[in-house]
């Protein structure tokens, strides 16, 4: 039996270990778009569709170069 440890846990399910890691990857996403839309100023909802975003041109050409970086 292989134990792969991830942040902290102990895993000997590939597949959980996997759904730990997209869980991770999906929250870091979220926060990074989270973050660049508040330093611009635009407006942020999450849907079932994804994620919407919301505010004037300029506000979203900021919020197109902080997510970039």
């Amino acid at each position: 039996m292989i134990t792969i440890k991830y942040k902290g846990r102990t895993f000997t399910n590939g597949r959980s270990l996997a759904q730990a890691m997209n869980r991770d990857m999906d929250k870091q996403i979220e926060r990074r778009i989270r973050q660049a839309a508040a330093a611009s100023g635009v407006r942020v909802r999450k849907t079932p569709k994804g994620f919407e975003v919301e505010g004037d041109s300029d506000r979203m050409d900021r919020f197109h170069k902080r997510l970039g970086k």
